[in-house]
């Protein structure tokens, strides 16, 4: 169901909205009122400078009372009207449970900003909060928002701790054999995967001629052929770890190697369409 903010014109009360519902009854002042005049308040408050500070505050009572959808979509559109104010921005990503997307985008926008400590409150809350494995590869943004953030005194407390996590994930990583083998994997791997749907085709012009169930047989190599690809790229990893940053080159076999495997899996049903015979039983 998509709902969206309301702002009751009678009593003031905030309200979800189901759309395209012309008009509902407050369930607070039982008044029978227009969705489209409740949403327009709304939109109204949170594009209005002026009551900006107002409305978080609203939020944040109101995730107390309900909460965080209502005050989710509030700030969600206070963040699109203002989109350079910080506070609101880290309440939303806040309300998001600290979704790695909205960390990153949080952290594009604000990390470069120097603030007085003082005006960002909840710094070092954000740096508790996000500060791990999923999040590691914004290493050098949280660095800068350390740095233009976060007390003096508690800085290298976080600097370090970023290092020791970006450390950690990348053990092994900058070792050459790490990159030859991987790269090694993504090139044969991509070849095994085309060369599956001729000889899948083969495969099935062969045994339609001794059953019809040679679709399965076929979904079966599929899934043995893409599991040990799989299995090959976590052996890689425990080996050597995750990486940070990788080459144009790296990424652009990575990209084909995962196509690969769509056409891996999308072969298992057009062999079955396309049949080769080359040989009668």
């Amino acid at each position: 169901m998509n709902l969206e903010a309301g702002n009751c014109p009678k009593c003031h009360e905030y309200l979800l909205l189901k759309t395209k519902t012309p008009f509902l009854i407050c369930p607070k002042c039982g008044e029978t009122i227009s969705a489209q005049s409740a949403n327009a308040i709304v939109e109204r408050r949170c594009a209005d400078a002026d009551q900006i500070n107002a409305v978080i505050a609203e939020c944040v009572a109101l995730e107390i009372k309900y909460g965080p959808e209502l005050p989710f979509m509030l700030l969600s559109k206070i963040v699109a009207n203002f989109p350079h104010l910080e506070s609101p921005a880290y309440l939303l990503l806040k309300l998001s449970g600290y979704q790695a997307g909205l960390v990153y985008d949080y952290l594009k926008t604000f990390a470069e900003i120097k603030s007085d400590p003082m005006n960002v409150p909840w710094a070092e809350s954000f740096l508790d909060n996000c500060l791990d494995y999923q999040t590691i590869d914004y290493a050098d943004k949280f660095r800068s928002y350390v740095r233009n953030k976060v007390r003096p005194e508690k800085q290298q407390h976080y600097l370090d701790k970023i290092d020791n996590l970006a450390k950690e994930y990348t053990t092994k990583s900058s070792n050459p054999q790490s990159t030859k083998w991987l790269m090694t994997l993504y090139v044969v791997s991509s070849v095994v995967n085309i060369l599956l749907f001729p000889l899948m085709m083969i495969l099935s012009g062969w045994l339609s001629q001794i059953f019809s169930f040679y679709t399965v047989v076929n979904a079966l190599l599929a899934l043995f052929v893409v599991s040990a690809e799989v299995l090959l790229l976590f052996w890689h990893h425990k080996i050597y770890g995750n990486r940070l940053n990788i080459s144009q080159t790296e990424r652009l076999l990575m990209v084909i190697f995962m196509s690969s495997m769509v056409l891996a899996v999308g072969a298992v049903v057009m062999a079955s369409v396309w049949k080769i015979t080359l040989f009668t039983v």
